[in-house]
C-alpha cells in the first residue's frame, strides 16, 4: 500500500509541477510590475534600512515602520534574532498563493533557526483568478505586526539597500523528487529576471549553484559567512509535510524544531483587514453557534480545465468522484458533524469544484458558501465579490475560527489552515481517511 501511495503521489506531484512550469511562463521580465500603490493613504516611511511593518485599522492603511534594532524580539530567552543578517525567500515561480504562503512559513522557521531577520516578499495571485504578474503586497496578506513579535520583518526594499542589490548566496535544497532538480533552472532564471526588473536585486548566476546534494548541504552549513542570503523554494527544506503521509528526512536537523514550527504557525496570521471582514461575515454565517468548515477541492476541476485535457478521461473520473461524493464523502462529513453536535457548515470551495452543498444540504440545518455572503448587509464586503485573493484569505480565516475543520489532503490551502489550527489546539479531520475510499481515489480528497 505504501509503495502504491509513493507511486501515486509521484504521479500527482509531477503533474502539478508541469502545471506550475507552464504557468510560470506567464511571468516575464516585461510583465513584472511592482505591487499597486494606488491608495494614497498607503504611505511608506523608511527610517532605516531595517524596519518592522505594522498595519493598524485605527490609522486606515498607513504602514508604520520602526527601527527593529531597538526592539528585536526573541523566540527563546537565550536566543536573539540578528537584525542585520537577512533571509530572502524566493517563491514567486512554482505554485499558487498558498504554495507561496507555505514557502514563506518555511522561511520563517529557517530564519528563527539561523537567528536572522525575514524579508517580506510579495505574493503572486493564483493563475485561475488573476494574471500571473499580479503581485500582492505582503502586508495585505499577513499581519506584519504580529509576525514582528516573533522576529524582525524586513521589507524587500530594505534588503536591496542593505545588501546593495545583491544576494551573496543562494541556498537551494533539492526537491522531493529528483526529476524536479532539472527544472530548477527554469524557475530560478525566471525569478532572477523578476527580482532584477522589479526590485533591482541581482542573484548569483545559476552556474554557481552547487549541483550535488553533498555540496548543497555544505552550502547550508556555511550560511554564517554571509549577511545577505536567499533561499530558493524553502518549503523543500522540510520535505512533504502532510498528515499521515510520506515522510522525508529534513535538510536541516533543527533543534527544538517542533517548538519553532508551532510558534511560526501561531504568529503568521492574516492581516487585520481580513480579520475584520471575517468578523462581519460571521455575523450572518452560523451566527453565535458552533460550526464546521470544510475546504472542498475537487481536483478534476483543475486537471480537466487545463488545455489539452482528455475529455473522456475527465468525464470518467468526474463521474466516479461525483458518485463517491454523494455517498462516502457526504456520509463521512455528516457523521463528523453529528459526533460534534454541529448542524451548521461553511464550505470553502474554488469555482471549478462541484457544488457539494447541493448534496450536503439535506444533512445540515444551515449551510453556507461564499455565495451567501451578502454585500447588501455591509458594503465593506463588496471586495469579496471583486477580489478572489481577498475572498480566499477570508475563507481561510473562517476555517481557522470554526469549531471543526475538514481538510482536503495534498492541498496547500488546507495545509496552511491545518497547521494553524493544530498550533492552537483546534480539531481537524481529513476526508481521505473516510472508510470506503480506495488508495487512488483518496488522493482526490
Amino acid at each position: 500500500m505504501r509503495l502504491l501511495r509513493v507511486t501515486l503521489l509521484f504521479g500527482v506531484a509531477v503533474a502539478l509541477f508541469l502545471v506550475f512550469v507552464l504557468d510560470s511562463r506567464c511571468i516575464s521580465r516585461q510583465d513584472a510590475r511592482k505591487p499597486s500603490t494606488d491608495d494614497a493613504s498607503r504611505e511608506t516611511i523608511e527610517e532605516d534600512f531595517l524596519i518592522e511593518m505594522t498595519m493598524d485599522p485605527e490609522i486606515s492603511a498607513d504602514i508604520l515602520m520602526d527601527d527593529v534594532s531597538t526592539h528585536a524580539t526573541t523566540y527563546k530567552d537565550d536566543r536573539s534574532i540578528s537584525s542585520n543578517r537577512l533571509i530572502l525567500p524566493i517563491y514567486l515561480r512554482g505554485g499558487g498563493p498558498n504554495w507561496q504562503y507555505n514557502n514563506f512559513k518555511a522561511a520563517v522557521r529557517l530564519s528563527l533557526y539561523y537567528e536572522r531577520s525575514i524579508v517580506a516578499v510579495p505574493f503572486v495571485a493564483h493563475r485561475s483568478r488573476h494574471s500571473a504578474n499580479n503581485l500582492r503586497d505582503f502586508q495585505e496578506t499577513f499581519d506584519v505586526g504580529e509576525l514582528g513579535k516573533l522576529l524582525p520583518v524586513v521589507p524587500i526594499e530594505a534588503f536591496n539597500n542593505h545588501c546593495h542589490g545583491k544576494v551573496a548566496a543562494i541556498l537551494t535544497p533539492s526537491s522531493i523528487f529528483p526529476p524536479f532538480i532539472e527544472m530548477y533552472e527554469t524557475h530560478y532564471r525566471g525569478c532572477a529576471d523578476l527580482f532584477k526588473s522589479t526590485w533591482n536585486i541581482t542573484f548569483p548566476d545559476f552556474s554557481t549553484i552547487p549541483t550535488t546534494e553533498e555540496a548543497r548541504r555544505r552550502h547550508f552549513n556555511e550560511i554564517d559567512a554571509f549577511d545577505c542570503v536567499a533561499i530558493f523554494h524553502p518549503i523543500n527544506v522540510f520535505g512533504l509535510e502532510v498528515p499521515d503521509g510520506l515522510e522525508y528526512t529534513p535538510w536541516v536537523d533543527i533543534p527544538d524544531g517542533d517548538h519553532i514550527a508551532r510558534l511560526t504557525y501561531k504568529h503568521l496570521q492574516r492581516t487585520k483587514y481580513v480579520k475584520e471582514l471575517t468578523d462581519i461575515v460571521l455575523k450572518s454565517v452560523c451566527p453565535g453557534s458552533r460550526f464546521m468548515a470544510i475546504h472542498w477541492r475537487n481536483k478534476t476541476g483543475e486537471r480537466c480545465s487545463l488545455a489539452g485535457a482528455e475529455n473522456k478521461e475527465c468525464a470518467k473520473l468526474s463521474t466516479a468522484l461525483t458518485n463517491i461524493t454523494n455517498t462516502i464523502m457526504v456520509d463521512g462529513i455528516a457523521k463528523e458533524a453529528q459526533q460534534n453536535d454541529i448542524d451548521c457548515i461553511y464550505i470553502a470551495r474554488p469555482s471549478y469544484s462541484n457544488n457539494i452543498e447541493e448534496v450536503l444540504g439535506p444533512r445540515f440545518k444551515h449551510i453556507y458558501t461564499s455565495d451567501n455572503i451578502g454585500i447588501d448587509e455591509d458594503p465593506r464586503l463588496s471586495i469579496l465579490k471583486e477580489d478572489n485573493y481577498v475572498l480566499s484569505l477570508v475563507e481561510q480565516e473562517i476555517c481557522a475560527r470554526s469549531t471543526l475543520f475538514g481538510s482536503t489532503w495534498l492541498s496547500s490551502w488546507s495545509k496552511f489552515v491545518v497547521e494553524e489550527r493544530l498550533a492552537n489546539d483546534k480539531d481537524v479531520f481529513y476526508f481521505y481517511k473516510f472508510p470506503g475510499l480506495t488508495e487512488e481515489i483518496s488522493l482526490y480528497f
